[in-house]
């Protein structure tokens, strides 16, 4: 019980943090309603167009409407520093967290979380309540379809949080790690279905997207808060991501356990 409260604790502490930078998060809002504006408008414009008739039946305009603003609302909410790892292996902070009595994995988890739900409150509640009021999209009458869409909204959080934290851990090895940045966040641009369905990209591209964890962060959790998906479609989709998770903790644990060994060997 003790532990937990610890890792409450910060949480806590990285969601009043956000506050210092509440002013420059309420403009977050207005960015976030203008990109959601610019997305339905070009929907609008593709499906009113002669163009739609190749886009076939997976999507309506009212469908990927609601689709493009509820991703973008889901990627709002799962913004966190993916630098906390990387500026503490900078400035050689990362030595105090060897000795503290807490698993250094929880608490980056802990302080994501903090700032994630900052972000929901102040930018991803208010959006949606604009959304519904401007651009008349419905939220799910259903009660099953939040059943099936809260878990799996965390686990592609907990995806994409493990896979910064992977690309944090590589600050170890390597002094500069802006590259790997930048090709995660490509990756996570072109395949996490944020700007477009993964149903538009070529048949040919899908199993590579399929095998990339990716689209199982926004992609899997919108497509089933829209009923998008089939019930046994949503199950299945719902334990790749949960074998994603286990997949990448693996990983990530095997990686700390060699950062943390290269750190003492070092004498850091």
């Amino acid at each position: 019980m003790d532990i937990l409260k610890t890792y409450l604790k910060f949480i806590s502490k990285s969601f009043q943090k956000e506050f210092a930078y509440r002013i420059e998060f309420f403009m977050g809002i207005l960015n976030g309603l203008l990109f959601i504006f610019i997305f339905t408008s070009l929907w609008k414009a593709i499906y009113s167009s002669p163009v739609s008739a190749s886009l076939g039946s997976a999507f309506n305009v009212h469908t990927i409407i609601s689709y493009a603003v509820f991703a973008m609302i889901l990627k709002i909410s799962f913004t966190m520093d993916d630098e906390l790892t990387i500026q503490r292996v900078r400035t050689g902070d990362i030595a105090m967290f060897l000795i503290k009595p807490f698993n250094y994995f929880l608490m980056n988890l802990s302080e994501c979380i903090g700032q994630s739900l900052f972000h929901f409150f102040v930018r991803g509640i208010p959006l949606i309540v604009l959304s519904i009021t401007i651009f008349n999209i419905n939220l799910p009458a259903d009660k099953e379809t939040y059943l099936l869409f809260i878990p799996s909204a965390i686990l592609g959080y907990t995806i994409f949080f493990i896979v910064n934290f992977i690309i944090g851990l590589l600050s170890f090895w390597f002094i500069e790690v802006f590259s790997f940045q930048l090709m995660k966040y490509g990756m996570f641009v072109l395949f996490s279905g944020g700007m477009l369905p993964i149903d538009f990209f070529p048949d040919a591209m899908q199993p590579l997207i399929s095998f990339l964890p990716f689209k199982y962060t926004l992609y899997v959790p919108t497509s089933i808060f829209i009923n998008h998906f089939s019930r046994d479609l949503i199950f299945s989709q719902i334990l790749m991501q949960l074998v994603w998770v286990i997949s990448l903790y693996l990983i990530s644990i095997i990686m700390w356990k060699a950062a943390e060994k290269k750190l003492v060997i070092q004498g850091g």
